[in-house]
């Protein structure tokens, strides 16, 4: 259903594909339908047989094969584009019943879709593709979640049970043996092999956009046939991985939808001890998603769970729905990612949040993230193991840092760099990101980009984790880390082409909130991208607003413990070294009351997050401390 012929319109694609880039109407349509049409007065004379009788099924019969014999020539045209779309050619320029018949590369044709499986849906229900509007009213399906290419070990463990769980040393002997003894087993897996690279060729070059990124799974080809097959007005119910709603690969799907129809609703599902399937990865988030394709739909989607367990589930299809209008939701990120909001408690908190500017709006202050170092590209600046490290700056990971903790020691630094070494390198790679508009470093002065004394990593700044879920005790886990430090791409760290030292203290404070990290939750699979990060709401107040300038004074002292940080505490206006222990938890609390403040949040706002923020932790005697200080805000 995949490596077929899905449409008239995908046909024409191939064939004519100036009309898929302008207005035009294709010369060809009306031969394909023609050839279609064919198939009408047998499919009508099919619809009137009851099949009650030995002889109305033999009509039956007769009426569906001189229906499929009527589209013959539809179907030599199809079997030819895809093999056209496996060799990477395309020679049809007649589309004559006749030059269809006599076309030299069709026996090879039929026999590749043979081979493939490769099912023409217009052929095989040409009654659902010959009327008027055409397509399926209602599609129903729950399809494969797997990548198109077949793994060795996996396919030997479905004929030797017990394979998958030998340790790697032992399952490669256990292969190499089976080889030996099975040389028909060989044979079969280097026919899947190449099977699976011919199915990935066709997924690549079908009508799937976005099946480029990453591996070509199966169920982002199924999204888009599903979309391709329904007619206008018509329903979709479809059982997906959630990554269908966050990956990369899935974003034009989504925004298609988004754009010429709706998701009507979905229902998120945390496969909890396999309780949705025993067979699927427990761990799994699984998406519910029922879809309106239609321009009459466009305007809303609505969003429900995730809901961990069946009890949950049922007492959350209680509740309403969370709703959004798309043109809101396609501005949270490029990439059109849905987020998990637990209860319709949680929507009408998620909602204040997200009222916020998002952090690349720019404004009295503008920051972009940036990598400095890549960890494997990269490496050959590094020394790994040195055993003098006394003229050696350190290389920062992710785990190097953590929230209010700048230096995690060196038992968590990646490597080591010489300064001499490192400094030039990242002085010409400046250079080469100030050209041009979408350079990270474009838009700064050019006496800082030619001046190697302005390097970042000369000066404290803010890194964060790129690495992180939404499941780990924090998500957002960002820092201000000393100067003299360079850092891997796993920590991306933080460019202000404007702002001051306040500005940073100010943000810092927001980004190590509770309310913040709670937001980010809602989207973090295992990533903080860069496009999830631009896109966090951040409330903008003036430098001269009181509450924003506490956020600053306790940002500010968390964050500086050495005096490494103390030109940067100067300037926002803090002591160094200034938090003893028993007031950082306090310290800790109040910056999220007067976080909660800036964002409107009220007292109910405030319990909803602690309550929902990690399933199965207790965080209420840290929702009684923020409040306390909430109640104090003036």
């Amino acid at each position: 259903s995949l490596t077929g012929i899905g449409t008239i319109d995908e046909a024409l694609d191939v064939i004519d594909p100036r009309v898929n880039n302008s207005n035009a109407v294709s010369l060809f349509r009306s031969s394909l339908e023609e050839f279609l049409g064919r198939a009408s007065n047998s499919l009508k004379r099919l619809a009137t047989i009851s099949e009650s009788s030995s002889q109305e099924i033999k009509e039956a019969r007769k009426a569906h094969l001189e229906a499929q014999d009527a589209v013959k020539p539809l179907r030599q045209l199809f079997d030819l584009i895809v093999a056209a779309r496996v060799e990477d050619e395309n020679n049809l320029i007649e589309i004559s019943e006749e030059s269809l018949a006599k076309n030299q590369n069709l026996p090879e044709a039929e026999k590749t879709v043979n081979e493939l499986g490769s099912l023409h849906f217009p052929i095989a229900f040409p009654e659902v593709f010959i009327r008027e509007n055409p397509g399926f009213d209602c599609i129903l399906g729950n399809p494969p979640w797997e990548k198109a290419m077949v793994k060795n070990d996996v396919f030997y463990a479905l004929r030797y049970p017990g394979l998958i769980s030998l340790s790697q040393a032992s399952k490669s002997l256990k292969i190499s043996q089976i080889e030996q003894i099975r040389p028909d087993l060989v044979a079969e897996y280097d026919t899947e092999v190449e099977r699976a690279k011919s199915v990935r060729k066709l997924l690549l070059a079908g009508p799937y956009p976005g099946m480029g990124h990453g591996d070509p799974d199966l169920y982002k080809a199924f999204a888009w046939r599903f979309w391709s097959l329904s007619r206008d007005g018509g329903h979709i119910g479809v059982v997906l991985p959630r990554s269908a709603l966050n990956a990369k690969g899935s974003a034009p799907w989504r925004l298609e939808i988004l754009d010429h129809g709706s998701f009507k609703d979905v229902t998120m599902l945390l496969n909890s001890a396999g309780w949705v399937f025993d067979d699927a990865e427990h761990r799994y988030t699984i998406a519910l998603i029922t879809i309106n394709k239609g321009d009459e739909f466009v305007g809303a989607l609505r969003i429900r769970g995730p809901y961990s367990s069946l009890a949950s589930y049922e007492i959350g299809m209680r509740d309403t729905a969370t709703e959004f209008k798309a043109s809101d939701f396609k501005t949270w990120s490029e990439d059109t990612i849905f987020p998990l909001i637990p209860s319709h408690a949680a929507s009408r908190v998620f909602k204040k949040l997200r009222s916020h500017p998002r952090l690349d709006t720019g404004g009295e202050w503008d920051c972009r993230p940036a990598t400095e170092f890549h960890a494997t590209n990269d490496k050959h600046y590094f020394e790994l193991g040195p055993s003098d490290t006394a003229a050696l700056w350190p290389v920062y990971k992710g785990a190097s840092f953590d929230i209010w903790e700048p230096d995690r020691g060196p038992s968590n630094y990646y490597a080591y760099a010489d300064p001499e070494t490192v400094l030039p390198v990242l002085q010409q790679k400046r250079r080469s990101s100030s050209r041009g508009s979408s350079g990270v470093f474009s838009g700064f002065p050019s006496n800082i980009i030619n001046d190697p004394k302005t390097l970042p990593c000369l000066s404290p700044r803010i890194a964060f984790r790129g690495i992180t879920r939404a499941t780990d005790s924090r998500t957002v886990r960002a820092s201000l880390i000393r100067g003299e430090v360079v850092i891997q791409h796993s920590a991306p760290y933080l460019l202000w082409p404007s702002g001051t030292e306040r500005d940073q203290a100010y943000l810092l404070g927001v980004l190590c909130s509770i309310p913040l990290d709670w937001y980010s939750r809602s989207f973090v699979e295992v990533n903080l991208t860069y496009h999830l990060f631009n896109a966090l709401p951040i409330p903008r107040p003036n430098q001269d607003d009181p509450i924003r300038r506490r956020v600053e004074i306790i940002a500010g002292r968390l964050a500086c413990p050495t005096e490494h940080f103390s030109k940067w505490a100067e300037a926002v206006g803090v002591e160094v070294g200034s938090v003893t222990d028993d007031e950082k938890l306090e310290l800790v609390a109040e910056l999220d009351a007067l976080v909660s403040r800036l964002y409107g949040l009220n007292e109910s706002d405030i319990k909803v997050i602690y309550d929902t923020f990690h399933e199965g932790k207790d965080y209420s005697d840290r929702c009684k401390l923020v409040l306390k200080y909430f109640r104090q805000i003036k």
